[in-house]
Formats: structure tokens, C-alpha cells, sequence
């Protein structure tokens, strides 16, 4: 079941809204782990069985974590919980990209391990498998945020707002955070930010997709320099409003059920630096990151290396070299079981590192802030470039083309045969959602404009503000819904994850 499907909208969420409104307490939370486990259910079928196991098995190790006094006992124990749940994620998601290279290097048929693989694996493993981590890291830093009722730790799993495709919580965090008082307000705030998100994923994510798609399916050596760059700044857009759309209609289902589900991105695309852009993409992955994987890391670098410097270079810069590397290399690992995510979590690794070295502090210090976000918006886009491909030869013949070396003649397949003006209209309205145009007219514009005027004109204003809102979000829901009975919705990117 997805957010779009007209059985969600129509039938699940109404359903879920009604009666996880007038339950209270227990009764909201054992209805919620019910409708989150059907939810999962109605698409997964047989493989949820896997969320299920994840749920109890951390249960257990939580309980034994937190009933062990000895530190290093402790340790040993959270360690051995962290394994299950990485060799669980690996059986699922990367089992067979691991067959596929050793069949490739060795060049020898593993029909035998082959059939032991899955089929395919469970929607939002990667998801849940990094907030079954952080439970039991945490469980060990603190025992007293143990959750020793199974159904709370069901509920931070199977809630289903975010089940698929995040954001992350942090379980001590979010299981505390009830709106409660505020229902009426949550409620119309989080059916505003549904409606908002669905638009962006029906409207604007699944039109430029017919786009991206259409480019990417030309052979790489076809590619000129106009598709290659039309297709990834296409695809640029698409990811953003697909991804940003599911953590907005994420977010207003969590509030309109009472949850504060935090914000996952913030304008990313006018980030100044790749570091700044990881503190404004995918947020919740982020920080889950720099806790778990680049502070341990750096922490423990410098704590082995006992000099200074080395080859010249800080300790502290070594570590965070060292912990940048591993972290990206992780960040892309984490996405998908292809190369090209490996390349695309060191492309981004490489950047911060060199940030860091010299590269940070001379955008900083000689370069004008606009230049700087075009630094970075290349950067990105560049990255996407081989994020999209679906392999490393398709990522170095379309890079080749955006650098101008491409082999494409342009005589069977060119830009206007995908750039139609329905897709032109949807790139203007990503641009305008991707960017805070809004936001500063709303801020820094309207503020001067209307309190000029006396405040009965000002109230009149503000009431017709109020009926345009409304009239706003009624047509964005409305126009998504034809699109979806028109057959345009597809899938969310980040279900892939």
C-alpha cells in the first residue's frame, strides 16, 4: 500500500485518522503497531514476517543489553545485536550483488548459493534496520530508555507513516513526542503537509519522471550533450520532489495522528558546500551518520594516535579524513547494491574531504556566496549522474557526454522528444518548491507591503490569505487525484532503499 493509492486515501487513512484520534494512550499505541503491521502487510505480504522478527529479536537483545551491569559484557552483547541486524540486511538486500562479483571474479557458477537467495527483499529494511542499530547503541550508552514493552518497540518499528521510507527516529525521542492539546491544529498543520507532499510526488516527481526515464533508456552511446544534462537535472528535481513529497506527507500523517515526525530536509539545493548540503538532504541519514559512524570513528583515531601530527598532517584531520571516508562509504553501500552507489557515496566523500582540507575555507574567505551554491549544486548534480545510472559504464559514458565527449548524434533521439511542455511546467514548479522563493516573499515581502495599509484592510487581507490556502491545497489534492485515477502515480524513489 502506498500514500498515493486510492485504497490508502480512501479507505486505510480515514479509517486510521478516526479511531487513532479518539483512542488515547495504550489503545492509540496497540491500534497504531495493528493498522502499521497491516499497512506493511498489504505490500510486503510474506516478507514481513522479516519486520517482525526485526522487532522481537531487538526487544530481546534491549532487554539483555539493559540488564547487564558489566561494561564490556555490555558491549560485547550490543555488538553481537548490531551483527544479527547487518547480516539480516545483507541476506535481504545484498546477497546477491555479493554472488554476482565473486561469480565475476572467480568465474566459477554458484548455482547452489543462488537458490538460497530471496526474492526480492522487504521495503524499508534499510530503514528500519538503521533504527533497530541506534536502539540498541543507545540501550547500551543508557539503559534507563530501554523499552521493555514489546509493543513500544512494534510501534518506533511498524508506524507507518515512516515504516518505508523513514525519516529515522530516534526511539527515546520520538515515542515521548505526543502533540496531544494540540490536536486541532496538528490536524489542519499535518493535513496541509499531506496534501503539499502528495502534490509534489503526483504533480511534479511522476511528470519529470517520464522524462528521466525516457532519457535513461537510450543506450549511453546515443547520449548527446544536451540529453545527458536535460535527463540528470531532470532526474535532480524528480529525487528531491519524490523524496522531499514522501517525508511531507510522512510528516503531516504523523501530526494529524498526534506524532512529531522531524523535518528531513531544508532546502538542499542552496547549500553552499557539500558539507552544508549533508546538514540540508536526508537529514534523519545524516545524523545517524555523524553519531554512529563518523564521531566513533574520529574518536577513536585520535584516541590511537598519540602524536600530534603524522606525516606532517593534524591528528584531528586524519580522523576526520579517516571517518569521512568510511561514513560516505557507508552513505552509499546503504542506498543499494550496485557500484554505482559505492561511487557516488565516495564521490561525495572525496568533497569533504577536501572542504576540509584547503577547499572550505577558500569558498569561504574568496568566494561570492551565489558562486558557492553553484559550486555545490554542481557537485550534486554531477553526483546524481551517477547515483540515476544504472551501472558504472552507463555512469562513465553519461558523464562523458555531459562533459561534451560524448558519441551521440543527436539524429534519432534529441531533447524536444522528452522536454514536451507539460514537462517544461513541471521543471518551473520544482524549481520553485526546490528554492525558498515563497518563504522569502512570505517573510521578508508581504510584511512590508500590507502593514502599510490600515488594519481593516489588513484583516480583509488575511481572510482572503486564509480562503486562498484553502482553495490552494482543495486543488492540489483534487488535480492529485485525477492524476492518480489517471494511472501517472508510480512508486517512490526511495522504496528502491
Amino acid at each position: 500500500m502506498q500514500f498515493g493509492s486510492l485504497i490508502f486515501l480512501f479507505l486505510f487513512l480515514p479509517f486510521v485518522l478516526f479511531f487513532g484520534n479518539i483512542l488515547k494512550d495504550r489503545s492509540k499505541k496497540y491500534f497504531l503497531v495493528l493498522t502499521g503491521f497491516f499497512f506493511y502487510f498489504f505490500g510486503m505480504g510474506g516478507l514481513s514476517i522479516v519486520l517482525l522478527f526485526s522487532i522481537i529479536i531487538n526487544w530481546i537483545f534491549g532487554l539483555i543489553i539493559s540488564g547487564t551491569s558489566k561494561e564490556r559484557s555490555s558491549l560485547r552483547i550490543t555488538s553481537a545485536g548490531v551483527l544479527v541486524n547487518i547480516l539480516i540486511l545483507t541476506f535481504y538486500k545484498y546477497s546477491g550483488f555479493i554472488i554476482d562479483n565473486i561469480e565475476s571474479l572467480s568465474g566459477t557458477e554458484m548455482e547452489s548459493f543462488r537458490s538460497l537467495l530471496p526474492s526480492g527483499f522487504p521495503i524499508g529494511i534499510s530503514f528500519f534496520t538503521f533504527v533497530a542499530i541506534s536502539y540498541l547503541v543507545d540501550t547500551h550508552r543508557n539503559k534507563d530508555i530501554v523499552l521493555k514493552d514489546p509493543v513500544d518497540v512494534a510501534f518506533i518499528f511498524s508506524f507507518f507513516p515512516k515504516v518505508l521510507s523513514g525519516p529515522i527516529t530516534f526511539h527515546h525521542k520520538f515515542i515521548s513526542e505526543v502533540t496531544g492539546s494540540r490536536f486541532m491544529s496538528s490536524f489542519e498543520e499535518g493535513a496541509k503537509r499531506f496534501v503539499y507532499g502528495l502534490g509534489k510526488k503526483v504533480l511534479i516527481a511522476d511528470t519529470l519522471a517520464k522524462c528521466v526515464n525516457g532519457i535513461f533508456e537510450i543506450p549511453s552511446g546515443d547520449l548527446t550533450f544536451g540529453l545527458a544534462w536535460v535527463g540528470v537535472l531532470t532526474f535532480t528535481l524528480q529525487i528531491f520532489m519524490d523524496f522531499s513529497g514522501y517525508t511531507d506527507m510522512a510528516i503531516g500523517l504523523g501530526r494529524m495522528l498526534g506524532f512529531n515526525i522531524p523535518e528531513n530536509f531544508n532546502y538542499p539545493y542552496i547549500a553552499i558546500s557539500i558539507k552544508d548540503f549533508w546538514k540540508r538532504w536526508h537529514i534523519s541519514l545524516s545524523l545517524w551518520l555523524q553519531i554512529y559512524i563518523f564521531l566513533p570513528v574520529a574518536y577513536k583515531m585520535m584516541r590511537k594516535i598519540d602524536k600530534d601530527t603524522r606525516f606532517g598532517i593534524k591528528v584531528e584531520d586524519i580522523a576526520y579524513y579517516t571517518a569521512s571516508f568510511l561514513t560516505m562509504l557507508v552513505c552509499g553501500i546503504w542506498h543499494g547494491a550496485e557500484w554505482t552507489f559505492l561511487l557516488w557515496g565516495l564521490f561525495h566523500g572525496f568533497f569533504l574531504i577536501i572542504e576540509h582540507w584547503k577547499l572550505g575555507k577558500f569558498l569561504k574567505k574568496k568566494v561570492w556566496k551565489p558562486l558557492r551554491v553553484l559550486y555545490a549544486l554542481l557537485v550534486v548534480v554531477v553526483g546524481w549522474a551517477i547515483f540515476r545510472a544504472p551501472d558504472t559504464s552507463y555512469a562513465y559514458d553519461l558523464l562523458s557526454s555531459m562533459s561534451g565527449f560524448g558519441n551521440g548524434e543527436g539524429t534519432r533521439y534529441f531533447v524536444s522528444l522528452y522536454a514536451n511542455t507539460e514537462i517544461v511546467i513541471a521543471i518551473i514548479a520544482g524549481i520553485l518548491v526546490s528554492f525558498p522563493i515563497f518563504s522569502i516573499i512570505k517573510v521578508r515581502v508581504s510584511p512590508l507591503f500590507v502593514d502599510k495599509f490600515p488594519g481593516s484592510v489588513r484583516s480583509v487581507f488575511h481572510t482572503f490569505s486564509e480562503i486562498s490556502y484553502f482553495l490552494f491545497f482543495t486543488g492540489v489534492f483534487i488535480v492529485s487525484i485525477m492524476a492518480i485515477l489517471g494511472g501517472t502515480y508510480s512508486p517512490f524513489i526511495y522504496f528502491r532503499f
